[in-house]
């Protein structure tokens, strides 16, 4: 996976593109699609051309219950004819869409009640909450980034450490938090507790005592066509999220939330292994929307290690997700890895003896 930034860099990074971002409120009827010569795909908004990008034309796709195979395919094979489509519906069927910019680039076709909460509001609600162990040098920076779909801040505490180890002692652990955000439509606002093992710094999430808003308000639309919505109008109206935020931080670090965490990866190590690891794996590729290789990975993983049981096998993906590709495939496995390890007793044996 890619290198990590550290808070310094993430700040740029998201201090750089409040300068370059529009939201655009707008009747479908405003705004017209089309394609390039070199088939790339063009939202036009007025007389400014944008860039589509992909998740842009997926949801473009979504939204007008045009097949996206399809519209990919008339992208690629006869662009007049995905002009056609796709602009007969926006005008045909006039809706208020939101559609978000970054620079020269389309990178969202949301519905009118989309609620922005942005990255920078995101790091203004967290980082106060978090002061008090900076200030006593108890907070480090863990791998983050910022993708073009999501915001991943990660942070443990190293005051905060439990020995997991059942057959053999000093198998540390280490409570955090992930903070999770996409300016696109890709979820929800997501404040979780992480957990990082010292011995492998595998890390997971544990997204079931998570805190979540999401990004659903009222109609931002005024009744114009077209209307470019005021950041500071917007930043208003999240002052009480923020404040509901920082309370959730406190609350995890402040109550019993690491003890009960710190629980289930000990109850884990004390269940049914797995007696056909690779009738398992292909099981559970079919099963959890695995990739291939992924799959490969975790085997390997898991006969290497030799623990395997649910705490083996959460372990063997969340040591997967340290060789994704992509940052946001990488996080997705580690969730998915707290899943397999807090799995309901019957769903795992299902997979542990697997014929």
């Amino acid at each position: 996976m890619k290198a990590g930034l550290n808070l310094s860099q993430i700040e740029q990074v998201v201090r750089e593109e409040i300068t370059i971002k529009d939201d655009i409120v707008a009747q479908s009827s405003s705004l017209r699609f089309g394609v390039e010569t070199d088939n790339t795909p063009k939202m036009i908004i007025e007389d400014r051309v944008y860039d589509a990008s992909d998740l842009m034309v997926n949801q473009i796709a979504n939204k007008l219950s045009v097949p996206k195979k399809y519209l990919d395919r008339m992208i690629q094979d006869a662009p007049e004819l995905a002009e056609s489509n796709v602009n007969h519906w926006l005008q045909n069927e006039p809706k208020p869409y939101m559609v978000r910019t970054l620079g020269d680039q389309a990178r969202a076709f949301l519905s009118d009640r989309y609620e922005i909460i942005d990255n920078w509001d995101v790091l203004t609600a967290i980082l106060p909450a978090l002061k008090p162990f900076k200030d006593r040098d108890d907070l480090e920076f863990e791998q983050s980034h910022v993708t073009d779909r999501h915001l991943y801040l990660r942070l443990t505490v190293p005051s905060m450490t439990k020995d997991i180890g059942v057959k053999k002692k000093g198998d540390i652990i280490c409570f955090g938090i992930q903070v999770k955000n996409s300016e696109v439509g890709l979820g929800s606002v997501e404040v979780s507790p992480f957990v990082k093992r010292l011995v492998c710094t595998n890390g997971m999430v544990a997204d079931r005592y998570g805190h979540r808003k999401r990004h659903l308000g009222r109609s931002q639309w005024d009744g114009v066509d077209k209307s470019l919505l005021r950041q500071e109008t917007i930043r208003q109206g999240n002052k009480a999220w923020i404040m509901t935020v920082q309370d959730e931080v406190q609350g995890m670090f402040n109550g019993t939330t690491f003890e009960q965490i710190a629980d289930e990866f000990t109850l884990a190590q004390d269940t049914e292994p797995v007696q056909r690891p690779a009738k398992a794996i292909e099981h559970i590729v079919k099963e959890y929307d695995f990739l291939g290789f992924e799959g490969e990975s975790i085997l390997e993983n898991l006969l290497t290690d030799g623990d395997k049981t649910k705490f083996g096998m959460a372990n063997a993906i969340t040591r997967t997700a340290t060789d994704s590709n992509t940052a946001d495939r990488s996080m997705e496995l580690e969730s998915i890895g707290y899943k397999f390890l807090t799995m309901p007793k019957r769903e795992w044996s299902n997979i542990a003896t697997i014929s």
